[in-house]
């Protein structure tokens, strides 16, 4: 029999999967909790994250875990945070940012629908907007050549992902799947070049260019991310399955604070003061300011 080997994602992509059937099973929170707690301190310890502590070690005292950070701050924005907290937060958001502006800037240029990759304007539209958003290494001069690989895996990939209407917490395991190998196809697909004494050397998508694409194609359902707010997750491949794991975890936030707050989850952006956001994107305004710019 051959022997399986999995990779940290493809391994924290499981435990999640995992989480799901025993929630599904109709085990207490409790157990669940139990359950899973302890797998995932075991993947820490793989990853790195974790080492143990004795209770008479000296070092025995609370310290940061970076790994752990994103997902004490999603716990913090769906179980006890007020929504007068979450909206000052987004409101910060909005005032140190010009990204509600680009956005709204990339909508006028599609007719204010979601770009249609399919269009060679929407894809020079978009890839204008992810420089914009940071995504540099996607050269002016390389324009075309991004445009083209944009074209090819729309064509493959638009049939396949979620359809506009389907909001974040309406994605069904399937669809996780089908986001995760859209992304990391994107992710790893070769896009730019970059020039390296005298040739030019191939740049990949990369993790947050795939992410933010997915975002703008898929608002409803997908979220951006960033190298800070991956990381602050423990996902430092940024490989498919850890972005499906992200948009999971994501996903579970949104509709716990919604529960809590006792509205809908697509009354999210009104209640939060962020009309314009969808319930995913507050997720990615809330990350922003706590994690990327450290408010």
């Amino acid at each position: 029999m051959k022997e399986q080997r999995w990779s940290r994602d493809e391994l924290v992509t499981q435990v999640r999967a995992f989480e799901r059937e025993l929630r599904a099973a109709g085990l207490s929170k409790h157990t669940v909790s139990t359950y899973v707690g302890r797998v995932d301190t075991f993947v820490r310890w793989l990853q790195g994250n974790y080492k143990p502590v004795g209770p008479n070690s000296a070092s025995a005292k609370p310290v940061a875990n970076r790994a752990t950070e994103g997902q004490i701050l999603l716990n913090k924005l769906a179980h006890s945070l007020s929504a007068n907290q979450i909206s000052r937060i987004l409101a910060s958001y909005a005032e140190i940012t010009a990204y509600d502006a680009s956005l709204s800037n990339l909508y006028a240029k599609t007719g204010g629908n979601t770009p249609d990759l399919s269009i060679a304007a929407d894809r020079t539209s978009v890839i204008e907007w992810l420089r914009g958003w940071g995504c540099r290494h996607l050269r002016r001069s390389d324009t075309v050549k991004t445009s083209k690989a944009l074209a090819a895996w729309w064509a493959k990939w638009a049939p396949c992902l979620p359809g506009k209407p389907v909001t974040i917490t309406q994605l069904t395991p399937n669809d996780l799947d089908t986001i995760a190998l859209a992304y990391e196809e994107l992710r790893t697909c070769k896009a730019a070049s970059r020039s390296l004494r005298d040739r030019d050397v191939e740049v990949l998508f990369g993790p947050t260019a795939a992410a933010k694409t997915l975002f703008v194609v898929r608002p409803n359902a997908c979220l951006p991310w960033d190298d800070p707010i991956r990381l602050a997750f423990g996902l430092n491949e940024g490989a498919g399955p850890a972005y499906a794991e992200f948009v999971d975890r994501a996903s579970t936030a949104v509709g716990t604070l919604a529960s809590r707050l006792g509205i809908k989850v697509q009354q999210l952006p009104i209640r939060l003061n962020r009309p314009h956001s969808t319930p995913a994107k507050i997720i990615d305004e809330y990350l922003w300011v706590k994690i990327t710019r450290g408010l």
